[in-house]
């Protein structure tokens, strides 16, 4: 087996134990935190606004990073600072510091998975780029299928402070093991990118006419601003979504243990949709699969406005769970494709920024709530520009990507 994939596996497990697991597991804390600190459901979400909004600055400087720093040191830092922060929500009663906290625990996510092993996989890989790309976000997904069913046991058996502690240990044991197996390039330990010594894919990539960009010419860039803002729509609404999904089951008369199955399934669907969207950006283009992920995740969303009905529920985690599964993949590939293997760290380190938008759906779902007394407010406008961005990235066509050629001869 080529090196890249167990490097791609540990950045897997950062997402899962650190940027998955504080975010899925949300869906078991929120109402014992309310209960235990008297704390709003409104307030939690407006916590996790402040986090997110906080991981988005933190990416382009972990981007930045990469190319002053090993790879290796980061992400073991990463897990280091990430689970130990992770303890520590479990242990104060004040919601400014719980958000503070909160917020180095996703900045961390995004060092020891997340945008630092994105650049990696950049290096590792070109030809299995987007598979790659989606191995890596699998964790994310995966840790929604069985974590937040793990907290729930843990906070009924062990109460808050026990169960932070020990999600937050599992998370703290990866530092040694990004420090014993990351490496910062394959030509480290004498391997070539994809592990194939003659890659036509990777030569042809390698032979690209690089144009230096800076800021002001991606300023300038109109495909820069219409997949900034259109992916980051599509993470509002997954984060919206996601961050409230087992309250909102529990609000249609689900049960507790059953609505978290659902919201379980829902992120068990979502990890393998990372993988199968980023096999269809390496099949067809990473545009064309933009385009299509836009459109089904609105149609899927559109379902949760179905009668409360076992198959309609079945058919919202479904389809729901494989689309909004795509958005993370899918994101840096489509950058790479337009913008060229070279070019994409930095323009990635820009274009993250608009990953900032994300942190309105936690307030969105959340007000929504506390205003309506549901969550369809919300959902109505995720649907809406999810559209929005279909139209916008339908406007991009496949020769303005500077990687057209080489996907044409290549796939």
């Amino acid at each position: 087996m080529f090196y890249g994939w167990k490097l791609a596996t540990i950045g897997s497990c950062g997402n899962l134990l650190l940027q998955g697991s504080v975010f899925y597991t949300m869906n078991a804390f929120i109402e014992p935190l309310v209960e235990l600190h008297g704390w709003s459901r409104a307030g939690i979400g407006l916590s996790m606004t402040f986090a997110s909004a906080m991981m988005t600055l933190s990416m382009p400087i972990g981007i930045m990073l990469t190319n002053k720093m090993s790879i290796r040191i980061l992400m073991t830092l990463g897990a280091f600072i990430g689970g130990l922060s992770y303890v520590g929500l479990g242990y104060v009663d004040d919601i400014r510091l719980f958000a503070a906290l909160f917020a180095i625990v996703w900045v961390c996510g995004q060092i020891c998975g997340g945008v630092v092993a994105t650049m990696l996989m950049n290096r590792w890989f070109a030809a299995y780029r987007g598979r790659a790309f989606g191995l890596v976000n699998m964790g994310t997904s995966l840790s929604g299928a069985f974590l937040p069913f793990v907290a729930l046991v843990l906070v009924d058996t062990l109460g808050v402070s026990w169960a932070f502690s020990i999600l937050g240990g599992l998370a703290f044991l990866l530092f040694p093991l990004c420090w014993r197996i990351i490496r910062n390039t394959p030509e480290d330990i004498g391997l070539t990118i994809d592990g194939v010594a003659a890659n036509p894919f990777a030569a042809a990539r390698e032979e690209e006419k690089v144009v230096p960009m800076n800021w002001r010419e991606l300023v300038a860039s109109r495909q820069m601003w219409i997949i900034g803002v259109s992916f980051g729509i599509g993470l509002m609404a997954v984060g919206g979504v996601l961050s409230q999904l087992k309250p909102r089951f529990v609000d249609t008369g689900m049960g507790s243990y059953v609505a978290m199955g659902f919201m379980c399934l829902t992120a068990l669907l979502g990890a393998v949709g990372k993988y199968a969207w980023g096999w269809v950006c390496d099949r067809t283009t990473p545009l064309f699969a933009t385009k299509l992920l836009f459109l089904c995740n609105a149609l899927s969303l559109a379902c949760i406005f179905l009668p409360h009905t076992l198959f309609n529920v079945i058919l919202f985690v479904v389809g729901y769970g494989v689309c909004m599964g795509g958005i993370w993949t899918v994101f840096p590939s489509v950058v790479a494709y337009l913008y060229g293997k070279k070019q994409f760290p930095h323009v990635y380190k820009y274009i993250s920024l608009f990953v900032a938008v994300k942190s309105l759906g936690y307030a969105a779902v959340g007000l929504s709530h506390s205003l309506t007394g549901n969550y369809n407010m919300a959902y109505m406008g995720m649907v809406i520009l999810l559209l929005a961005a279909f139209a916008a990235t339908s406007t991009i066509r496949e020769h303005e990507a500077a990687e057209g050629n080489v996907f044409s001869t290549c796939n």
